[in-house]
């Protein structure tokens, strides 16, 4: 089946439809590191098919500055000249926008150009299936869409709707929009039901799952295989002709017999000290280590750890990290207020207290977002010896990405992807189940 993935990302829900054999022929996303990464990960693939994961290896083991990616990249692109072509017209970033009123981006009818210029590199004529997630932030405003607003008006308006024109155009099966449960409250509703709409006209109904009662639809993460808590919503778009229920994942999910907590999502990953390790080049497994079902799934076809570097913390932080490790092993909760007068930064000591958070090695992660590009405090390793934050690898296996998957450029943009991307495991059931429902 072939796959249209719209604000990409760094790709978790293209990984997980990799997984189930799908064809992704196009990807559109903004961010320049988001789109190295993806350019990366088709590299990856395809030297999979090709039986030649040692040249990936080869890659990896370069250590590349991101700076010098392209320069880089050229260790596979001297054995396979067709892959540059490929990556070039299958990644696509750019901007949606209107592009009379505004700098920086690019038209509709223009991305739709580019689309149709990789499925014609690719001999594809139709499209099955479009993914993708408008980022969240521009639904504030979408509620103007039912008063006919011009989407070019305010380059914050609806993102979805670019979205929407993308699926008008090329008319797939189906397609799958995910997003954060706030989606379905915003403006008491007025924004779902737009978007619900909107969908309608042009041919597709749209539900957010089995249940009449859409906050009754929220999904977790963890419920797919997944060593995190994650409520997301999948909101599963079919074009009318077809008249499909919405997806069924009973036997899509991967299971593991196991519990699903920190120790057996990240603890057989090298140990750090804050500003040990290395965020680009790749770092060798130890040596015996007893492995959980997940951590050998995501060891599968990977020859050792990359993105994973440490932190530096300053000796402050260091301690406030102790203390709140310290509680999280011994099974309680750590919150601002437990802090010494002489150690708080702000005043404010009845809101928020929750700054400083750990994932406790016999619990299942909380959930991993962009904000941890800011700052570690959230995120904090549970081991008292090693006393830091999260690395970028850390991240990545709780959102389970697998151990191959390299994140491109700098240390704070890879953090960024991390927290912005649909797990892969779920995105795989995702992908799963529509085969299923399409007897494919």
């Amino acid at each position: 089946m072939v796959v249209i993935d719209l604000f990409s990302g760094a790709g978790g829900l293209t990984e997980g439809f990799y997984k189930e054999g799908y064809e992704v022929v196009a990807h559109v996303e903004k961010e320049k590191w988001a789109c190295e990464t993806l350019k990366t990960r088709i590299c990856f693939y395809y030297l999979l098919q090709k039986n030649d994961l040692e040249l990936y290896k080869k890659y990896l083991m370069s250590g590349c500055d991101y700076k010098k990616i392209n320069e880089a990249r050229e260790i596979i692109y001297n054995k396979y000249p067709e892959l540059k072509e490929k990556v070039e017209l299958e990644v696509l970033n750019k901007t949606f926008g209107n592009s009379k009123n505004e700098q920086g981006v690019t038209s509709t009818q223009e991305i739709i150009k580019l689309i149709q210029k990789a499925m014609n590199y690719n001999n594809k004529t139709e499209v099955d299936v479009i993914i993708g997630g408008p980022p969240c932030q521009a639904y504030s405003v979408i509620g103007r869409a039912r008063m006919g607003e011009s989407v070019g008006q305010d380059k914050r308006n609806y993102l979805f709707y670019y979205y929407k024109n993308i699926v008008d155009y090329f008319k797939p099966k189906i397609f799958i929009f995910e997003n954060v449960p706030g989606i379905l409250t915003a403006k008491n509703g007025q924004i779902f039901n737009s978007i619900k709409d909107y969908f309608e006209k042009i041919g597709y109904t749209l539900k957010s799952g089995l249940n009449e009662k859409h906050k009754d639809n929220i999904l977790n993460a963890a419920d797919f295989g997944v060593y995190q808590n994650r409520k997301r919503m999948i909101l599963f778009g079919v074009r009318n002709d077809l008249k499909s229920e919405y997806l069924n994942f009973d036997n899509c999910i991967n299971t593991f017999n196991e519990e699903k907590v920190t120790k057996n999502a990240i603890g057989d990953l090298l140990k750090l000290q804050p500003g040990e390790g290395d965020e680009n080049k790749l770092q060798p497994y130890g040596f015996n280590v007893e492995l959980s079902e997940f951590e050998l799934l995501m060891r599968e076809n990977s020859s050792g750890i990359i993105n994973h570097q440490a932190r530096n913390i300053k000796d402050f932080d260091r301690k406030t990290y102790g203390d709140a490790i310290i509680k999280s092993n011994n099974g309680e909760k750590f919150y601002y207020s437990d802090l010494p007068e002489l150690r708080r930064t702000h005043k404010n000591v009845e809101s928020f207290l929750d700054r400083f958070k750990v994932h406790g090695w016999n619990k299942t992660p909380h959930t991993i977002v962009a904000h941890i590009s800011k700052d570690g405090h959230y995120n904090i390793h549970p081991d008292i010896n090693q006393c830091r934050s999260l690395t970028v690898r850390e991240a990545a296996r709780i959102q389970s990405f697998p151990d191959n998957f390299k994140f491109e450029g700098p240390r704070t943009w890879q953090y960024v992807q991390v927290g912005n991307a649909v797990p892969p495991l779920m995105a795989q059931a995702i992908a799963k189940s529509i085969k299923k429902l399409f007897i494919l």
